[in-house]
Formats: structure tokens, C-alpha cells, sequence
């Protein structure tokens, strides 16, 4: 494989290792992995290629550094962050639960209430 194919290995290896770590940091930081596993499989053709044919493997290296860098963290923020529309939903189901309840006892007490003005008058 001659150097020009290589660079371009390198050259989109780069560009998904980048754009992989850049949608890391972005609240879509679940589409990360693509970017950044398409750099990876490119960084690693590059190495594969640059070692074989002797040429310099350092920036391939850093092509798969870069995208394992972003791999990580897309997996850290998935596994660490907690999802909020759950909480948020149990918290809207338990307030009209509590309402519920609550129009319950007002209705409880109103029949207490009528009960006892009835006794009164009796």
C-alpha cells in the first residue's frame, strides 16, 4: 500500500477520532461511538499498514489513542448519568397519587361531617 493510501487512512481516522470526542462532551454523547469507532478501525489500518511498509507509525497512534479516549468517555457519561425523565415521570405519578389520597380523606371527612351534623339533629 503506498504512503498516499495510508494518509488517508490516517486523514479520516482523525477526523472520526475528533468528531468522536467532540459529540462525547455533547449532551449526544451516545452517537460518539460511531465517529469513534470509525477512527479507530482507520487509525489501525493506518498502523497495520505504516508498520509493514516501515513508514512512521506516530501519528496512527495517536488516531487510536484519541479515538479509544472518546470511547471512554461516551461509555463513562452513558453508565454515570442518571436518567431524569424517569425520575421525573415517578414523581408526576406520585403527586397524583397523592391527590388521590387526599380527595379520598376530603371525602372521608365530608361523610364524617354529615354524619355527625345528622346525630346533631336527631
Amino acid at each position: 500500500m503506498n504512503k498516499i493510501t495510508i494518509k488517508l487512512f490516517s486523514i479520516l481516522g482523525i477526523i472520526g477520532a475528533i468528531l468522536g470526542l467532540v459529540f462525547s462532551f455533547l449532551p449526544i454523547s451516545n452517537l460518539a461511538i460511531f465517529p469513534a469507532i470509525t477512527g479507530f478501525v482507520f487509525g489501525v489500518i493506518a498502523y497495520y499498514f505504516s508498520k509493514k511498509n516501515e513508514y512512521s507509525i506516530r501519528f496512527s497512534r495517536v488516531v487510536i489513542l484519541i479515538s479509544l479516549i472518546a470511547v471512554l468517555i461516551s461509555f463513562g457519561k452513558q453508565l454515570f448519568t442518571e436518567n431524569k425523565v424517569i425520575e421525573e415521570i415517578e414523581t408526576i405519578e406520585r403527586d397524583a397519587q397523592s391527590e388521590e389520597d387526599a380527595v379520598k380523606e376530603l371525602e372521608e371527612l365530608e361523610e364524617l361531617e354529615e354524619l355527625e351534623d345528622l346525630e346533631e339533629l336527631e
